[in-house]
């Protein structure tokens, strides 16, 4: 003697719907981390650039001092001094 399942029911379109929905809101979520992913991404480019651009104004619009000049007849003669933590050269 054979078996035989009864014949399933179709999904309603209930059933339709929400899986459609379901599958729409996972490509929902999906676009929105990779916004925000990119998004954090370009801000932390944009900060680096920044950090760059103030390197290079500090390196290229800084005051130079003027090199003192050494007369070479006279001697450079430096004090030292004991100190607890070693030699001080004043």
């Amino acid at each position: 003697m054979d078996q035989t399942l009864p014949p399933s029911r179709s999904p309603g379109l209930l059933a339709s719907l929400r899986a459609g929905l379901g599958f729409v809101a996972q490509l929902l979520i999906g676009a929105l981390l990779i916004f925000v992913a990119s998004a954090v991404a370009m801000m932390t480019a944009f900060a680096g650039l920044m950090i760059a651009g103030a390197a290079l104004l500090l390196r290229y619009a800084a005051v130079r001092q003027p090199v003192p000049v050494r007369v070479k007849d006279a001697p450079v003669t430096l004090q030292a001094r004991r100190t607890p933590r070693g030699w001080t050269v004043e």
